[in-house]
């Protein structure tokens, strides 16, 4: 069996930007479920490695690559199978301003993902968002802006 570990964790989120599905099928499973947090279109559980994979593909978009994360600490419970990292995203819209503040525009928020290995693969993720960060992710996945105008992605 795979050695669940603090550095496991990170290679997987590693594998998800190189794009390479071989690398990213090292650490998640083809079959993977995984529960992201809010009351909008891409809120609730998706199912299967392409379906998580779109998703991730359209807050690409969405931001243009404008997004960095950050991994502020991680659990392993080896015996198990359990890892949990507490983490940050900081994201702009594409067109939006760099120092924006309004919840349309810039994606701002700490939270968890509590993730369930076998294998050595995650075959299940849920995310939690800490204060109001479900309710600043509402906001930013909303199809309507500050402006008034529809977002497409």
């Amino acid at each position: 069996m795979t050695e669940l570990t603090r550095e496991r964790v990170a290679a997987a989120y590693a594998s998800l930007v190189t794009g390479d599905r071989e690398q990213i099928l090292r650490y998640w499973s083809q079959d993977v479920r995984f529960q992201m947090p809010g009351n909008h279109q891409y809120s609730g559980w998706f199912v299967g490695l392409d379906d998580y994979l779109e998703k991730m593909g359209k807050l690409m978009a969405a931001t243009g690559g404008r997004i960095s994360s950050e991994t502020l600490d991680v659990l392993v419970d080896q015996e198990a199978g359990v890892s949990i990292d507490v983490y940050r995203l900081d994201g702009y819209r594409e067109h939006a301003k760099e120092g924006a503040t309004s919840p349309y525009e810039r994606l701002r928020v700490e939270g968890v993902h509590m993730l369930r290995w076998e294998d050595g693969r995650i075959v299940e993720g849920r995310s939690a968002l800490f204060a109001d960060g479900v309710t600043q992710g509402n906001l930013w996945w909303s199809p309507v802006g500050a402006d008034g105008e529809r977002y497409e992605y």
